[in-house]
């Protein structure tokens, strides 16, 4: 009985660690996945207090994103951003835009901006400063457009605008305003009048 107790020992073993693995293995999964196989929306990494350029074709800075802070999520390839900061400057009157809080998609060609959302176009060719404030707008840096499906307020100098929704294209110059529309336009005393 002696010779026999020792032949299934190792046997025995090999059991218990068969077992023990596929415990192990099993148990760590499951963390990883919830039952329904999925990845859970989980952040991966974190920068804080960043700084990105984007370059044009040419090799100039196109826009630099800043934010105190960068989560990145695995099973989307989203990021989301702790008070983003947009700024263009390969224009000749830069555009700052900023946020509470933004979303940006995985290829980065999308930005969605939420909570206080607020942009400034600096005063060019003897137009006055422009701002802009919403709640939400979506962006599309590279190519320089805007949509907002929020209320939005638009100023320029004097001139104030509100509106129920909004879609721009800076390259264009092109603003379109939906929804109620309510403006107070002022003249610049520049323009002379047509007579």
């Amino acid at each position: 009985m002696n010779g026999r107790g020792h032949s299934l020992f190792p046997l025995v073993v090999l059991i218990l660690l068969a077992g023990v693995s596929i415990w192990l293995e099993r148990s760590t999964s499951r963390d990883a996945r919830p039952q329904s196989g999925q990845i859970r929306h989980e952040p991966d990494f974190s920068i804080d207090k960043f700084t990105l350029h984007r370059f044009d074709q040419t090799g100039k800075t196109q826009y630099i994103l800043r934010g105190d802070r960068l989560v990145h999520f695995l099973d989307d390839e989203t990021s989301e951003v702790t008070r983003p900061r947009l700024e263009y400057l390969n224009r000749p009157e830069p555009m700052h835009l900023e946020s509470e809080k933004a979303t940006v998609n995985k290829e980065g060609d999308v930005v969605v901006l939420t909570d206080k959302v607020y942009a400034r176009r600096a005063p060019y060719q003897g137009k006055p400063e422009s701002t802009l404030n919403t709640e939400r707008m979506t962006i599309w840096p590279d190519d320089e457009k805007m949509r907002t499906e929020t209320p939005v307020t638009l100023t320029q100098g004097q001139t104030v605008i509100t509106a129920d929704r909004m879609d721009t294209h800076s390259l264009s110059g092109e603003i379109r305003l939906q929804g109620r529309v309510k403006g107070i336009l002022y003249r610049s005393s520049q323009t002379p009048p047509k007579p």
